[in-house]
C-alpha cells in the first residue's frame, strides 16, 4: 500500500513523506563494494530536499527486520525512449549511493531492475537553504567536506548552491582509491576537487582534514562556510579545525536508526541544552545540525 504522510511533520520544514513500494530501475556496481541504486518513485523524488534521507525495506525478508537509512544522493527524470527528450524539472528517480558492508546492504547488492522495495521518505531536516542562506551569502566560498559514503549527502546541496551562483570546493577522503566514489558528479558544480586517501593511492596521503586545514591556512582572510558529512571522528576533527580559523559548519550526522520517524529514540545525540533539551534525534531534528550545537565529546561509559 502507498501511504501518504502529508501534513505530518517530523521537522518544521518537512511537508511531505510517503511510504511506497517502488521499482528498481538500476543497481550499478561501483568500485570498492559500492553501488548506485536507482528507484522509480516520482512523488518521493519531487518531494525530496537537499540533505534528506530515506528508509529502505527489503520485501519478503523476515530475517532483515529493520529498514536501512540511506542518504538521498540524487533525484533525476526518468529515462525516455530514444529520440524523445528527457523531461526537465520533473524528477521521477531517487538514487541511493551505498556500500555493501552488512547483511542488509549485501542483500541490496543483489537487487535487479524490476525488483521492488519499500521506501519511506523523504525524511529528516537536511541542508535546507532557509537555515544557512545568510551565512552562505557572507562567505567567500562554500567548502564541501566528505568522508567515505558521506559524499552521498552532499550532491543535492551542491547542485542547489551551484544553481544559486555560489562558489564551491570539494574535499573528499577515503581509505583507498576504491572508496572515492560518486564525486565526479560534482565536477561541473565546484571550482576544484581535492582528494585524500589513507593509503596514499590517490591524492593526499592521509586524512582529508589535512588538505582542508592547509586551504584554510592559505586563505586566513577569507570567510568560509563548511557543509560536511562523514564518520564522527572526521567531523569532530574538521569542526575543531574550522573553529580555530573562525568558520561555521553544517554537519550531516551518520547514526544508527530504527524507525526514522523519531519514535524509537535510538539515534539520539547530545546537544547543547539542559534536561530533555540536551538530546535531539538525528532522524527528525537532523540529520543536519550546526556544528556548535553538537556535543562532540564521546560519552564515557564507566565500568562497574
Amino acid at each position: 500500500m502507498n501511504r501518504p504522510y502529508n501534513g505530518w511533520r517530523a521537522s518544521a520544514n518537512i511537508l511531505e513523506m510517503y511510504d511506497d513500494i517502488v521499482a528498481v530501475t538500476e543497481n550499478q556496481p561501483l568500485s570498492g563494494g559500492h553501488f548506485l541504486l536507482s528507484l522509480h518513485s516520482p512523488r518521493q523524488a519531487r518531494a525530496t530536499r537537499p540533505g534528506q534521507f530515506a528508509m529502505l525495506r527489503l520485501l519478503g525478508r523476515s530475517d532483515v527486520l529493520l529498514r536501512r537509512p540511506m542518504s538521498i544522493y540524487d533525484t533525476k527524470p526518468a529515462a525516455r525512449p530514444r529520440g524523445r527528450s528527457r523531461a526537465k524539472g520533473s524528477p521521477e528517480i531517487i538514487q541511493l549511493l551505498y556500500k555493501a558492508v552488512g547483511r542488509g546492504t549485501r542483500l541490496m547488492a543483489d537487487l535487479q531492475p524490476g525488483d521492488r522495495v519499500g521506501l519511506l521518505g523523504p525524511l529528516g531536516h537536511g541542508f535546507f537553504e532557509e537555515d544557512y542562506l545568510p551565512q552562505a551569502r557572507e562567505a567567500d566560498e562554500i567548502l564541501l567536506v566528505a568522508g567515505g559514503i558521506g559524499i552521498a549527502a552532499l550532491l543535492l546541496p551542491a547542485k542547489q548552491l551551484a544553481g544559486a551562483g555560489f562558489g564551491q570546493r570539494l574535499f573528499f577522503g577515503g581509505g583507498t582509491k576504491a572508496d572515492l566514489v560518486g564525486f565526479r558528479e560534482f565536477k561541473p558544480l565546484v571550482r576544484e576537487t581535492l582528494l585524500a586517501t589513507e593509503d596514499g593511492s590517490v591524492g593526499h596521503h592521509g586524512f582529508v582534514t589535512r588538505p582542508l586545514e592547509a586551504h584554510l591556512a592559505r586563505h586566513r582572510k577569507k570567510n568560509f562556510l563548511l557543509l560536511a558529512c562523514g564518520p564522527w571522528a572526521m567531523l569532530e576533527a574538521m569542526v575543531e579545525i574550522a573553529k580555530s580559523y573562525g568558520h561555521r559548519c553544517l554537519v550531516s550526522l551518520e547514526n544508527r536508526m530504527g524507525c526514522g520517524l523519531g519514535v524509537c529514540l535510538g539515534c539520539s545525540i547530545r546537544v547543547r541544552g539542559e534536561g530533555h533539551g540536551a538530546y535531539e534525534r538525528v532522524c527528525t531534528e537532523g540529520p543536519v545540525f550546526w556544528a556548535e550545537k553538537v556535543v562532540w565529546e564521546r560519552e564515557q561509559v564507566l565500568e562497574s
